[in-house]
């Protein structure tokens, strides 16, 4: 799991995330293990080679078979400069394309077993229905891509999904300037921010106790609801996407949840006039030196 953030401002893209990546441990005999959590890994990427216009965060599947994330967006960059992409957009939407052809590659048969167990709808059996649910979930996420593209100075931000479920890519989404968007484990802050999170919203209309439209329940929500400005200057933005994904993994450390959230926090924005720059980046003995006294470290 991941909690991923992207706030789009007037003057640049800010992307975040958290470093915790959750895998499945095969024990002897191939017998299945337990979830193992990883806090080192790297969910936001600059898109291309140092200098890059563009960014990527994650969130979701930590992987697409034998083929990295880094990989693929690296693979990406490289293929949208030699197809010439005209704009931001159509990077987005070529990455839609790509990102598709290898998560089917990496889990067709995995997908098919989804999509057979979805068109049998209300015929499925309990513990059928707990394995669609757990196809869903498991296979399920995204990207954001954000920065400026060619010669442009403005900048933007796209959202692609995916799930078992989709017969192909999804479209690529325009994230509004000043709304910032989270993934991954966003409820905290949905909760913190917009009063109440979507899966309770549908809980409590599904609950047969509230008796009003989903337009009232809406608006009776927004009354505690935090106001924000709609175009945070650029410094503050950072603060903001910083400050939910630590919320976010501290929420989940306390909380009776796995700690599917946690490690560094990384922080990089794309600016009208700059290109890709980190604000915050682990270095790549971040594994070594948390095991070493402050004495040991350059």
């Amino acid at each position: 799991m991941t909690v991923a953030a992207c706030y789009f401002s007037s003057e640049g893209v800010v992307l975040g995330a958290d470093s915790t990546s959750t895998v499945f441990v095969t024990g002897p005999g191939g017998q299945p293990g337990l979830q193992q959590h990883y806090n080192f890994a790297q969910k936001v990427f600059e898109f291309g080679d140092p200098g890059a216009t563009a960014g990527v965060a994650i969130w979701g599947v930590g992987s697409l078979g034998d083929v990295s994330y880094r990989t693929l967006v690296a693979e990406i960059a490289d293929e949208a400069r030699r197809q010439s992409a005209g704009s931001l957009q159509d990077v987005a939407a070529l990455a839609a394309r790509m990102h598709w052809d290898q998560y089917t590659r990496a889990f067709g048969s995995f997908l098919a077993r989804a999509g057979e167990l979805h068109a049998k709808g209300k015929a499925l059996t309990q513990d059928e229905a707990g394995e669609l649910a757990y196809w869903e979930q498991g296979l399920s996420g995204g990207l954001c891509l954000g920065g400026r593209w060619g010669d442009s100075r403005r900048p933007g931000a796209f959202e692609v999904l995916f799930g078992p479920l989709q017969g192909g890519p999804a479209a690529a989404q325009p994230l509004t300037l000043g709304v910032p968007k989270f993934w991954g484990c966003p409820n905290l802050i949905d909760r913190l921010i917009f009063a109440m999170d979507g899966s309770l919203f549908q809980r409590v209309l599904s609950s047969g106790k509230w008796t009003g439209t989903p337009d009232e329940l809406f608006a009776l929500v927004q009354q505690g609801a935090l106001g924000h400005p709609r175009d945070l200057p650029l410094r503050e933005a950072i603060d903001w996407i910083h400050a939910s994904i630590y919320t976010t993994i501290k929420g989940m450390k306390f909380s009776h949840l796995a700690p599917a959230c946690g490690g560094p926090i990384e922080v990089a924005v794309i600016t009208s006039d700059r290109p890709f720059r980190w604000v915050r980046h682990k270095h790549l003995g971040e594994a070594i030196a948390a095991y070493q006294t402050k004495e040991d470290r350059p």
